[in-house]
């Protein structure tokens, strides 16, 4: 049996499974075959188009021009191709390309038209998503507020944008096909290559640094580097995004900034080293005046004669408060401020700052008390110098400040984290009190309270400011109530560690034993001949010590030496009992002399005493750490001096 299919048939079933719509009508465009794509792209079954029109069932929108235009095409050339709106049976709008042709016969008469047409809908959409996509980097590339290029994979400049032309002063063509490199600052150039290996690497695709260009102008660009890899759908490397930000400005106020603090700080070291001198300067002929005065004391005097000379001695000590409150001032600001935590008692903190104050509070008729409590604690670990400094400013000025009344002093105690000890110190007066309006004041530096307090009641407006300074850096709190014409309270708390007692505690070598303190002999010591060599510059202050010391000891042998250099060699010639050494020498000072005198053999052993006009901690650590055992603050004072004469010089020690 023969089933061989007819060619016509052949041909009409491969239209029919056709990936594209197959449309055929008549000379009049009556549709008059319609296949399975087409009832698939149009939503129309064959039976319901066969008869009708393209122009009803599809209403075609021809893009290139009119419809009569297009058919004369199609007369003229026999062919037509073009794109195309048209619609779905759901009234929905498709594009489609198409094409068409005439349909003969197989004597050549044209008996209609054969359109072939593809949906292009999506892809035309995906396409339109493209080109504005494309436009939209476009235009945010060639209009960015910021440099932004393209780089090949070797660093070369694939693409720039205006701003970053501008920025460099190169145009396009100057750039494009050029490594990056060659416009970058040269020891900058290789920056980018160290990220480029990394990248290519899969590690640190995207980073941000900073790097110098230099403009076609030979200007340095300061420029802040955004640096993204991009890679292809299969993780290909395909090239660099770069953004190029200007932080010229930026950089120069940093480095003017930098060279600003640079210079504050130098001046602050200036201002720092210029005080520090100045006290220092200060110091020494203070040390003159108050100690020749308290000589002076020593001597016949009428009762007025000493008045005057009293007088003279507290004028000097006020001119020395001032000057500690400068150089703590000037120590604070600069943060070189520390703590020196002893193990100290707390009643004999207390009983020297109340003593200190007195006098001044029996001169103007006022209680000065100290209300005892039984349930502190004896010894705690404190820098006793700096809580000493803390109750004379807060009592010297509850004492300054009260005409009349009281000042009282009372602490409470309660235990507090890390096993310590909170201590809660409370000064009372009633004085004139504090105004409202200067409550946020009271902590500031060089403060008074009123316009003419610096006349009445004296001060450097201070000591508040160093209170509060160094109650913080005790880690305490410092906080005050007060009513105006009626007196104030200042209460400050603070965590000590507490100690049962004080065997087995050395302390700092410049405290001395206690029972020194209470078996000192204030008479003169005539059974001892020592020998004491004093180390010191000013002809003066050599003068005055060696006075100072002959008062107490009359047949004290006294060797003088004018610098360091000489007073090593004269200690390993003379090995004296005791030696006083000032810091601040020509030739050599204290504390190289102190290192050489400790290489004497016959010399390790010998008390060696600073001297300095200085009164800071790292001084005396300084001392300390080259072998000295003493520390005398200048102006000397006569008491701690011969203290000082007793615990090295007294006879048990000569024997």
């Amino acid at each position: 049996m023969d089933h061989k299919i007819p060619k016509e048939a052949y041909s009409s079933l491969i239209l029919q499974y056709f990936y594209d719509a197959v449309i055929v009508t008549d000379l009049e465009f009556r549709i008059t075959s319609w296949n399975l794509a087409a009832e698939r792209i149009y939503g129309y079954k064959m039976e319901e188009v066969v008869g009708k029109t393209t122009k009803d069932i599809l209403k075609t929108i021809i893009l290139d021009g009119d419809r009569a235009k297009s058919i004369a095409d199609l007369q003229t050339n026999g062919i037509w191709q073009g794109e195309v709106f048209q619609f779905k049976k759901d009234g929905s709008k498709l594009k489609i390309r198409s094409a068409a042709s005439f349909l003969k016969d197989k004597d050549g008469a044209t008996i209609g038209v054969i359109a072939i047409n593809r949906d292009i809908t999506e892809e035309n959409r995906i396409q339109e998503e493209l080109a504005e996509s494309e436009e939209r980097f476009r235009m945010s590339f060639e209009n960015a507020g910021i440099g932004v290029c393209l780089l090949d994979l070797d660093g070369k400049f694939l693409r720039v944008n205006k701003k970053l032309q501008s920025m460099l002063g190169y145009d396009e063509s100057e750039l494009v096909g050029k490594p990056s490199k060659e416009f970058a600052y040269k020891e900058d150039q290789n920056i980018f290559h160290q990220y480029r290996e990394t990248a290519l690497r899969g590690k640190d695709v995207d980073v941000v640094y900073e790097k110098r260009y230099i403009s076609k102008t030979n200007q340095i660009l300061w420029i802040e580097i955004s640096n993204s890899l991009v890679k292809d759908r299969n993780g290909a490397p395909l090239y660099f995004v770069v953004h190029f930000n200007n932080i010229t400005d930026r950089k120069n106020a940093e480095l003017h900034l930098i060279q600003a603090k640079k210079e504050a700080e130098r001046a602050n070291q200036a201002k720092s080293d210029f005080v520090a001198n100045m006290s220092h300067e200060i110091r020494t002929p203070l040390n003159g005046v108050i100690g020749f005065n308290e000589l002076l004391l020593t001597t016949n005097l009428d009762e007025d004669q000493k008045e005057f000379v009293k007088n003279a001695i507290s004028s000097a000590h006020g001119l020395l408060g001032i000057i500690n409150d400068i150089l703590d001032i000037s120590k604070i600001e600069a943060g070189k401020l520390v703590l020196n935590e002893t193990v100290s008692n707390l009643k004999h903190i207390v009983k020297d700052s109340i003593g200190v104050l007195k006098w001044k509070a029996n001169e103007k008729k006022i209680q000065l008390e100290f209300e005892d409590n039984p349930n502190l604690p004896e010894w705690i670990l404190v820098d006793a110098t700096r809580l000493r400094q803390i109750l004379i400013n807060l009592l010297g000025n509850a004492v300054k400040f009260t005409e009349e009344g009281s000042v009282r002093l009372s602490i409470t105690s309660e235990p507090a984290e890390n096993e310590k000890t909170k201590l809660t110190f409370i000064v009372c007066d009633t004085g004139i009190g504090i105004p409202e309006t200067h409550k946020n004041k009271v902590f500031q530096s060089f403060w008074q309270g009123e316009s003419n307090s610096t006349r009445r009641f004296g001060g450097t407006g201070l000591g508040l400011r160093i209170t509060k300074s160094l109650i913080d850096l005790m880690g305490g709190e410092i906080e005050f109530i007060s009513e105006e014409g009626k007196g104030t309270e200042f209460r400050f708390s603070i965590d000590c560690l507490t100690v049962k007692n004080e065997k087995g505690l050395d302390g700092e070598k410049e405290n001395l034993q206690k029972e020194v303190w209470e078996k000192i002999n204030q008479s003169k010591l005539f059974d001892i001949k020592p020998k004491i060599l004093i180390a010191e510059d000013n002809a003066m202050n050599r003068d005055l010590l060696k006075r100072m010391i002959l008062k107490y000891i009359p047949n004290a042998n006294v060797l003088e030496a004018e610098n360091g250099l000489d007073a090593a060699k004269m200690a390993n010639e003379s090995q004296p009992n005791l030696i006083f050494m000032d810091v601040q020498m020509p030739e050599m000072d204290g504390l190289e002399a102190s290192i050489e005198i400790r290489k004497q053999k016959l010399n390790q052993q010998t008390p060696i005493v600073a001297l300095t006009a200085g009164a800071l901690y790292e001084e005396r650590k300084k001392c300390f750490d080259v072998g000295m055992d003493h520390f005398l603050t200048k102006p000397i004072d006569i008491l701690a001096l011969n203290q000082v004469l007793y615990h090295y010089l007294n006879p048990t020690k000569l024997d």
